[in-house]
């Protein structure tokens, strides 16, 4: 063993307060850089797992493809899997509800769409085909392989289906129908290209092709939906017949705005503990310079200086890395099951997929790679940490290291200026002014951590259970059309297309009154609409926006006023049908439009569109419950304009007493109909709950980590404050200094950080609450819309640093007080 290495380990076990204090900076350092990745990366490993095993594997969906065009798409090598389908009939059923298609599809297409077989073979032959039981239960038929079954199918040519036709089909095996599939009653019978091939002439086929793009390893998923959308251009498939597949690509591929902020937060870790370690060194060389100066008198090199240095603080972080490692990577475990276990109560099928996944033990949430990483980069801050106090012991000569106390500055010699009387304040102020930056790095550390904690404090304040439940759902029993917006393989799911069979009909709404305990019904009104000739509000794809209007009955009118921002919602305009409301929704926050403006909606009103001109007459920000979405007319104008019947949603309203009987009889309602849902105030309440929950365990979480690494920070400045005047202030105590005085002067040094702290929390931390308050609500992020500033945090914080200052100036007297006034006049002799 080296004399270097001797003495850097002589040097680690003399000072045990100072290496207590940087191994813990480092362990919470480190346990940050673990705990934040295992989360991360342990949420989208999970997500990624479910999304595998229940959806669709391919990339992207081209529809309506031709002949020609389907033969070169299968042969492009840009895709590392293809498959095509072909409706190429409609089963003829008796019951209307019941729909069940045709579907061609070849293997490949069949895997990329999850569809197994639970038994027997694909169909070949013409008259070969696969079906589920629960079908011909449906159409009063039984069968098992090998049977013989009689099926009428019509043939769809330029929208139009053609006459009935019957034909025998044998079965060569079975499918198992989702329980979603079997309320909804759209049934699929597998038949094979040849069945197609013989109902329509060469040319006149047209496909569905299924693909995965190749080389998409380290792509964000906004590139690979591009470079899918310039393939479909390229093979000239309109644009509205581009699918990607969103789903399985954003938790499987990179989303480079997540992968932004996690960066970003990662790199406020390293900077914070970089900050912090490096201020204890800093620091504590105040007092260590000497011994390094003694060191270069009897012949240590620079070199050797710096290297001391730097094993002595590796020395530490080889002990505090690994356990902040281990620490952290358990912590971040523990945090992402709650989450997933208590903090998405949601019932989704994705939802529960994790939940499955997880209670199983599929996936490792505990990463190597993530480990490693951390402890790298521990190491490096470390490093980084080291570089300036390596530099100060490096470049001072013997005799100025000798003499050193860290109050040198390189500037022009000039008289010392003394006190008439010298008083505890005057004592104060000199050791402050002593060294300068010793004092602002240790205010501006602890600062920063009082800034954060202002600024989450004020966001988590303006979060309101209450509020977001009730911006999401204005009465006890919230029903409503359960409609798709964009979904292109689904189109039955968008509003219009339900509303020309709406099942929220005036027999159910009966039926729901008429239940013990509801008091009162509101109906809502709704119809789907584009924004037409807005140059600045567009879809991703070019297209006009989707938006929508609602349809206000008096009482919801009346309740608008409150939210009137400009103009009025009793303009006659609005009666007219010549004038509309504009609520603060995306519309308002993403474009110039404002009381006064002319704005052209295209309305969808079942297969027909209507388009209207309106004045905005009223500019609103009323809670999404209220007029949800972007416009808003009253109810039996709204519907006048329109064919269809526009009714949207129920609002009920019932005796608290009898809530949970309505809440079961309605939902065994709604049950019966597959484009209804229903939600209560009581589920939405807990869901906000939670939510506000998870962000005030993450955020109060890492700012108690961030403000103990201040804490340390403050712990040995003081420590290191006293350890560099010990002669001094044994001097000053010979001389007369009681130690109540010298307590009184500790406590004032202590109260200058204090002071210095809070007023950089609660000043400029203050202010970017504020500042993040009102971009969250510009966003309409988390139903924030009121400013409460965060007093209880604020007296909180308060507390905690006065209180910490008085225990740190306890404990470091108590230490000084150890030591004999004869040992303390002789220190450093």
């Amino acid at each position: 063993m080296s004399i270097l290495t001797k003495t850097a380990l002589a040097n680690f076990r003399k000072n045990k307060s100072r290496n207590v204090l940087i191994g813990i900076a480092i362990l919470l350092t480190s346990v940050l850089l673990t705990t934040v990745p295992t989360i991360f990366f342990g949420t989208f490993r999970l997500e990624n797992a479910a999304v595998r095993e229940i959806y669709p594997t391919y990339h992207v969906m081209f529809r309506n493809v031709s002949e020609e065009t389907a033969g070169k798409l299968m042969k492009d090598d840009r895709f590392t899997d293809a498959g095509l389908r072909e409706d190429p009939a409609y089963v003829v059923t008796t019951d209307p509800d019941i729909v069940c298609g045709m579907v061609a599809v070849d293997e490949t297409a069949c895997w990329l769409n999850r569809v197994e077989l639970s038994e027997g073979n694909m169909p070949r032959e013409k008259d070969e085909i696969v079906v589920s039981r629960d079908f011909l239960e449906t159409m009063g038929m039984t069968g098992e392989i090998g049977d013989q079954i009689s099926l009428s199918f019509q043939t769809e040519q330029g929208g139009e289906l053609s006459l009935p036709k019957e034909q025998e089909f044998v079965i060569t095996g079975f499918t198992v129908d989702s329980e979603e599939v079997k309320e909804s009653g759209k049934y699929s019978a597998m038949v094979s290209e040849r069945f197609a091939r013989s109902l329509l002439p060469e040319g006149k086929h047209r496909f569905r092709f299924y693909g995965c793009l190749a080389e998409v390893d380290g792509k964000s998923t906004e590139q690979i939906t591009e470079e899918l959308k310039a393939i479909g251009r390229e093979y000239d498939v309109l644009e509205t017949n581009i699918v990607p597949n969103t789903e399985m690509l954003s938790a499987i591929y990179t989303d480079s705005t997540a992968y932004f902020g996690f960066a970003t937060f990662m790199i406020v870790i390293v900077l914070a503990g970089i900050l912090t370690i490096y201020s204890i060194y800093y620091v504590s060389m105040l007092g260590k310079v000497q011994e390094y100066g003694k060191l270069r008198a009897i012949g240590a090199t620079r070199r050797q200086i710096r290297s001391l240095v730097f094993r002595e603080g590796f020395a530490v972080a080889v002990f505090a890395v690994p356990s902040g490692v281990l620490l952290g990577t358990g912590l971040g475990v523990w945090i992402l099951r709650r989450m997933i276990y208590q903090m998405i109560p949601v019932d989704h099928i994705l939802t529960d997929t994790i939940k499955m996944i997880l209670r199983e033990g599929r996936i490792s949430l505990v990463q190597p790679w993530i480990l490693g990483l951390a402890a790298v980069v521990a190491f490096l801050t470390v490093y980084l940490s080291l570089l300036k106090p390596m530099k100060i012991a490096g470049k001072i000569t013997a005799v100025e290291a000798i003499r050193y106390q860290g109050d040198q500055e390189k500037k022009k010699k000039k008289e010392r200026k003394g006190y008439r009387e010298l008083n505890i304040r005057m004592l104060t102020i000199t050791n402050l002014k002593r060294n300068q930056r010793r004092t602002a790095i240790t205010i501006l550390t602890l600062g920063m951590t009082g800034i954060f904690f202002m600024t989450v404090a004020t966001v988590l304040n303006c979060m309101n259970e209450k509020v977001m439940a009730e911006d999401e759902i204005r009465s006890d029993i919230h029903v409503s059309i359960d409609a798709w917006v964009g979904d292109m393989m689904h189109p039955e799911r968008e509003i219009q297309n339900i509303q020309k069979n709406n099942p929220l009909t005036e027999e159910r709404k009966e039926q729901i009154l008429a239940m013990d305990g509801v008091e009162d019904l509101e109906v809502g009104w709704y119809a789907g609409a584009y924004l037409l000739n807005v140059g600045e509000l567009k879809e991703d794809d070019g297209s006009d926006l989707y938006t929508g209007i609602s349809g206000l009955n008096e009482e919801e009118l009346k309740e608008c006023e409150a939210y009137v921002q400009k103009g009025s919602v009793k303009d006659p305009k609005l009666s007219q049908g010549t004038g509309v409301i504009l609520g603060d929704g995306y519309v308002t926050r993403n474009s110039d439009l404002t009381l006064g403006d002319t704005v052209e909606l295209e309305i969808l009103d079942g297969d027909r569109t209507i388009e209207k001109e309106f004045e905005i007459v009223a500019v609103v920000d009323t809670p999404q419950s209220l007029l949800g979405n972007s416009f808003g007319l009253p109810a039996d104008v709204l519907q006048g304009f329109c064919e269809t019947d526009l009714t949207d949603d129920f609002d009920i309203y019932v005796e608290k007493s009898k809530i949970k009987d309505v809440t079961e009889a309605v939902k065994s309602l709604v049950q019966e109909e597959e484009f209804l849902e229903m939600k209560t105030y009581e589920q939405a309440y807990e869901e906000a709950k939670n939510a506000i929950g998870l962000f005030v365990y993450a955020g109060y979480g890492a700012l108690v980590i961030f403000g103990m690494i201040g804490i340390l920070n403050l712990i040995n400045t003081m420590i290191n404050s006293v350890y560099a005047r010990k002669k001094e202030l044994g001097m000053l105590q010979a001389i007369g200094m009681s130690d109540r005085q010298m307590i009184r002067m500790l406590q004032m040094e202590g109260l200058f950080y204090t002071f210095g702290t809070l007023a950089l929390s609660l000043g400029i931390g203050s202010l970017a609450g504020y500042g993040l308050f009102l971009k969250m609500k510009a966003d309409g992020m988390f139903s924030i819309k009121y400013y409460e500033y965060p007093v209880v945090p604020a007296i909180v914080l308060t507390v905690v640093v006065l209180l910490v200052q008085l225990l740190i100036t306890y404990l470091v007297n108590s230490n000084f007080k150890k030591q004999s006034l004869i040992d303390r006049v002789r220190f450093a002799e």
